[in-house]
């Protein structure tokens, strides 16, 4: 069977398109046909949308035949050896998959490369920040990452830091049970063991109220941000976590609580079973993995989808994860981490969409940069500064 190579070429732009957020509603019909042609054309549409290690083959794939092309692709995300190569792997290895390891690839920074107005001569260096620990009284203790110490937490409680973590004794036995708060400045994050073992990994610009010790009948913590929590399995004992807008109640699960938009909250539960209750609303969601609660601050709607946790939950590995998003909310979810401010010229560039999976780095002109291939706008720096236009 020959593929026509004019539909090779196509459906590689199509898929191209898609990766960097630019497509069109009558090309993406164009690119749904394609992929119920063929289960395999859905397969690798769905590994290719996953995968964060693209950037790293692009070198392989750029200069190697179609067979190597192909058991490199195949080694690297884990599929099947077949005996020979079908049609369609000659056409993924020849077309589609080059297109596309181009397409993610530019959402990476390229050595050297000064093809994008991202102007003048100041750079935005990701401040170094430490974590703050208020105690009570209203003591206040700076974490530094790199030291390990014991704080004095409470009334006879003693908390260890080491590596970046605190860690709370299960053993606290106090008349009083002293509340502690966790604040995580821009650009900063921390990693905290509460008492009953429950490990909270806490984001950016995040402030998290918890108990010393947990004593009661629930397990309650208080959290404005972002945050992943691994919850020590307690089936006597609700852990339930408090914001502003949602309370969500949990028995020994994995999941990710984010309060930082600005239309609403997100659950992503990636393990386990969580319910979430709008604080005004009557009825309790239950979330099934790989599910997302979307609670809408406006409507006050919640809205429950099939998602891929590694969206959501990614951040806490080192690596921002954008899929179709807007520009504008990409820009407040860099502003967090690199302690700035964003102004954009105009409101077409916010509702600009955009694709790639990049690693927080030391400067934030790499990142500009992959968005301003991808999207064509551009980033003007001044101090802690950037505006955006089109």
């Amino acid at each position: 069977m020959i593929i026509d190579m004019d539909y090779k070429n196509e459906i590689g732009h199509l898929l191209q398109k898609y990766f960097s957020g630019t497509i069109m509603p009558d090309e993406q019909r164009l690119l749904d046909s394609w992929m119920k042609e063929k289960e395999e054309h859905k397969q690798l549409f769905e590994r290719l949308r996953k995968d964060t290690r693209f950037a790293e083959e692009y070198g392989i794939f750029r200069e190697v035949d179609t067979t190597r092309a192909w058991e490199t692709f195949r080694v690297k995300n884990g599929l099947g050896r077949q005996r020979r190569m079908t049609t369609w792997i000659k056409y993924v290895a020849v077309i589609a998959l080059p297109l596309l390891v181009a397409g993610v690839w530019l959402l990476y920074p390229r050595g050297g490369e000064q093809s994008i107005p991202v102007a003048q001569n100041t750079k935005i260096v990701k401040r170094e920040v430490s974590p703050v620990l208020e105690v009570v009284g209203g003591g206040k203790v700076i974490l530094e990452k790199e030291k390990d110490k014991m704080i004095e937490a409470g009334r006879g409680v003693d908390v260890q830091q080491s590596s970046g973590m605190l860690v709370y004794s299960d053993s606290v036995v106090s008349e009083y049970v002293d509340t502690n708060v966790l604040r995580i400045p821009k650009g900063g994050e921390f990693k905290l063991q509460l008492a009953d073992g429950t490990r909270v990994y806490l984001n950016s610009a995040t402030d998290l109220r918890y108990p010393v010790a947990f004593t009661g009948p629930e397990r309650r913590v208080y959290l404005k941000g972002e945050a992943y929590f691994e919850v020590a399995k307690d089936v006597e004992h609700p852990f339930i976590v408090v914001t502003d807008d949602v309370q969500v109640r949990v028995y020994g699960t994995s999941f990710n609580v984010n309060t930082l938009g600005a239309d609403g909250v997100r659950t992503v539960l990636v393990e386990g079973k969580v319910g979430i209750r709008g604080q005004d609303l009557d009825r309790e969601y239950v979330l099934k993995p790989n599910e997302l609660a979307f609670y809408d601050r406006n409507s006050r709607d919640m809205k429950i989808e099939t998602v891929d946790p590694d969206l959501y939950t990614l951040w806490r590995k080192g690596i921002f994860v954008f899929e179709r998003e807007t520009l504008e909310n990409i820009m407040n979810t860099l502003s967090l981490w690199y302690d700035m401010e964003v102004f954009f010229q105009s409101e077409s560039a916010k509702q600009l969409h955009f694709s790639g999976h990049m690693k927080r780095y030391e400067q934030i002109e790499d990142i500009l940069h992959a968005i301003t291939d991808a999207t064509g706008v551009v980033f003007t720096i001044n101090d802690r500064t950037v505006c955006v236009s089109r």
